[in-house]
């Protein structure tokens, strides 16, 4: 049966035309069907989806690196073209890299000058070069590498292809219907076990259980100055610690972890959760002091930051240190937040909604 694969084109835009356009007709000649930039020659965060779904559809994914970067994703820190890489990379989609032989050549108007982006390309060369890639110094060296390794990933990495539809027996049409059904059933069956509480989390610590957050503070203290003006100079740093359940730390984080929260804006809604909870005890237990600078251990938000991750409510994004939800773990925190009908003698945390 005659079939066509399509192949995902990766890479910056303007500079590279003629190559991409090598490209491109190395991948015709061999019916193949090229997708990528000329679908959607802006990324932008508004389009990263519809590109998901283009990559997801494509049988095999290429990406060609020279001397730019390209434009940057706002909320990852990577370029779109890194992005893109990553995401086949993660779907398990066969791979090849394409790497300019020698980068230094390339005339600058097509290279980075930006010394930030000159070391993100340089990582994400790294990457690439890490795993099944090649190096070309033209355009029509590129396009026969690129012909030459796409029969050679069809011949080793045969994937499921496009066939036309006139050219399918009704027992083959049976059969890829009866398939439909079996994957529809099987998203069905992993989208709910992907906002249900996963297994093995039964003996973890959760929902009421209460966990000790430690911090300290700052007990400033009052002094008098010249003209007998009073201000607050340097004061003794206190150890404490605060008693509160796991649903309370979750509600309080969670909304801001809806989309991807940086490790230090965690620690800061931590902080903020502290400081609501303590420092009216804390004003009343020093009564002579400004109570400054609530600051959790670093001990304490590691240990929440896993525990949340062990319970499969964070996962990462982007990179080591941005963190967001998971599916699971916005489902549990719509429960546990959401409004519910007829409970007006339920009493919510006037800011996070949470349970008082």
């Amino acid at each position: 049966m005659d079939k066509r694969y399509q192949v995902f084109v990766s890479s910056t835009y303007t500079d590279l035309l003629e190559e991409r356009a090598e490209v491109m007709q190395a991948l015709l000649e061999l019916d193949c069907m090229p997708s990528g930039m000329e679908l959607f020659p802006a990324a932008n965060e508004e389009q990263w989806e519809w590109i998901k779904k283009v990559i997801d559809e494509s049988d095999y994914y290429l990406v060609i690196l020279a001397g730019r970067y390209g434009s940057i994703s706002k909320k990852t820190g990577f370029s779109y073209t890194e992005m893109e890489y990553r995401y086949a990379i993660e779907t398990g989609k066969p791979v090849i890299g394409f790497l300019h032989e020698r980068p230094e050549k390339i005339e600058k108007g097509k290279s980075e000058s930006d010394p930030d982006a000159c070391q993100k390309l340089e990582d994400f060369r790294d990457l690439v070069s890490s795993k099944l890639c090649k190096y070309w110094n033209s355009p029509s060296d590129l396009g026969a590498k690129v012909s030459r390794s796409i029969t050679q990933l069809i011949k080793h990495q045969p994937a499921v292809g496009w066939i036309k539809a006139n050219s399918v027996t009704e027992s083959t049409s049976k059969e890829l219907l009866d398939l439909r059904k079996k994957n529809e059933v099987l998203e069905e069956k992993l989208k709910k076990a992907r906002i249900e509480r996963p297994s093995g989390t039964e003996e973890l610590a959760q929902g009421q259980d209460i966990f000790t957050l430690e911090f300290v503070f700052e007990a400033k203290k009052v002094s008098v100055g010249k003209n007998n003006k009073k201000y607050w100079k340097k004061g003794e740093i206190i150890d404490c610690a605060v008693d509160l359940s796991w649903d309370r730390i979750f509600s309080f984080v969670g909304p801001n972890m809806i989309t991807a929260s940086s490790e230090g804006w965690m620690i800061s809604y931590l902080n903020g959760l502290i400081e609501r909870t303590v420092k009216d005890d804390l004003e009343e237990a020093y009564p002579d002091n400004k109570i400054d600078d609530i600051k959790i251990r670093l001990t304490t938000f590691q240990t929440i930051k896993i525990q949340f991750r062990a319970l499969n409510l964070i996962t990462h994004e982007g990179n080591d240190s941005n963190w967001v939800l998971t599916p699971y773990g916005e489902n549990y925190l719509t429960n546990l937040l959401a409004v519910k009908k007829h409970n007006k003698s339920s009493k919510r945390d006037a800011v996070t909604g949470a349970p008082s």
